[in-house]
């Protein structure tokens, strides 16, 4: 819409283009008086002022505020440029890393924006080297640079605390395979808890050490073990499940006995604890014992083994209950023959001595 001067000799009003709907909010008197202080005016232009223009030119002048009212100027500048150690102060987590910083600040000055300058940052060649696993694979980030930090700073609480070397696990990439797998702080320090309690602080350390080796492919020691924790891949519950069997399987071997994963995970689902364990195992090697030497004596073949045991014990399976019965029951007859044919023979004797 065009507005002349005719428009404002007949008073017809001018009405701001943030206006709503049906509103009759008019161009204020303090933008026209700005217009005007420019050097522009309603009437005829003065003769010899410096500046001044046609009323044409005026109105030209305010349809463009018109037209461009509410829109930013590509050409703006911001209203406070902050000075390269003001910037380093507001991201120190950038400095010492390599060109970081630098990327950061020419960017922001270049800007004035806050978000251009970490957006150019996070494209940059050595982003990736200074913040390993922050990006899934779709390319958004897990967490901030800030987060990150926070984060990294928590696992290496965890490392010290537990007489580890940090440094050592994060060149080796260890942190940033707890970062992509979206392992936190609390989760990590939880594993490695664990693995302490099990692996170094249990009385049968060295027992379940050894089952875990074999059956897990770890090859442990006092800090290795901690390092099971480490992989972004398994679970708390996962590492509790792996150490638990370890456990069942420590306890078994105290006996002599050979309890495979398998075994030791339909024990856990039994309910049996560590302790419940030891009672447990202790029962079982007197009894495969005692069954297996019977079962010579009965010239059986089919040996008793710890599954045997388990199945009667643990799992109620009849038919492997009547089996060692059928044992029981044999030497229970064996042991009464025995002991009639003793009393015959006495009889006989005592009979041939009184005659």
């Amino acid at each position: 819409m065009e507005f002349t001067e005719e428009d404002f000799e007949k008073g017809v009003p001018i009405f701001r283009a943030d206006s709503p709907p049906g509103g009759d909010k008019a161009f204020s008197q303090e933008d026209l008086d700005r217009l005007l202080g420019e050097g522009y005016s309603l009437t005829e232009p003065s003769q010899s002022t410096e500046g001044v223009t046609s009323n044409e030119d005026f109105f030209d002048k305010l349809q463009s505020v018109f037209d461009n009212f509410g829109k930013s100027s590509a050409a703006s500048t911001p209203e406070d440029v902050l000075t390269p150690e003001q910037i380093e102060d507001i991201v120190p987590w950038l400095k010492g890393k390599g060109s970081l910083l630098q990327t950061y600040t020419d960017q922001y000055i270049e800007t004035g924006s806050a978000d251009f300058a970490i957006a150019a940052v996070r494209q940059s060649e050595e982003y990736p080297l200074f913040y390993p696993g922050i990006r899934r694979d779709d390319g958004s980030l897990r967490m901030t640079e800030t987060q990150y930090e926070q984060t990294r700073e928590g696992y290496f609480r965890v490392f010290l605390e537990n007489g580890l070397n940090p440094t050592v696990f994060d060149q080796a990439g260890k942190v940033a395979q707890l970062i992509a797998g979206d392992v936190s702080v609390s989760e990590f320090r939880t594993r490695v808890e664990r693995t302490r309690q099990a692996f170094i602080d249990n009385p049968l350390a060295e027992e379940i050490k050894a089952y875990y080796s074999t059956n897990f492919g770890v090859d442990v020691n006092d800090q290795a073990v901690l390092v099971a924790g480490l992989d972004p891949d398994m679970s708390v519950a996962i590492l509790t499940n792996q150490i638990s069997q370890a456990e069942l399987g420590a306890e078994a071997a105290l006996r002599n006995l050979d309890l495979n994963t398998q075994q030791a995970q339909r024990l856990l689902q039994a309910g049996i604890t560590q302790e419940g364990a030891s009672r447990l195992f202790a029962r079982s090697a007197d009894k495969i014992a005692t069954l297996n030497r019977l079962s010579r004596q009965q010239s059986r073949t089919t040996p008793i083994t710890l599954e045997s045991v388990l199945q009667t014990d643990v799992f109620q399976d009849p038919a492997e209950a009547r089996r060692q019965q059928a044992i029981i029951a044999q030497q229970q007859s064996l042991s009464s023959l025995q002991a009639g044919a003793a009393k015959t023979q006495a009889g006989a004797v005592t009979g041939l001595e009184e005659a």
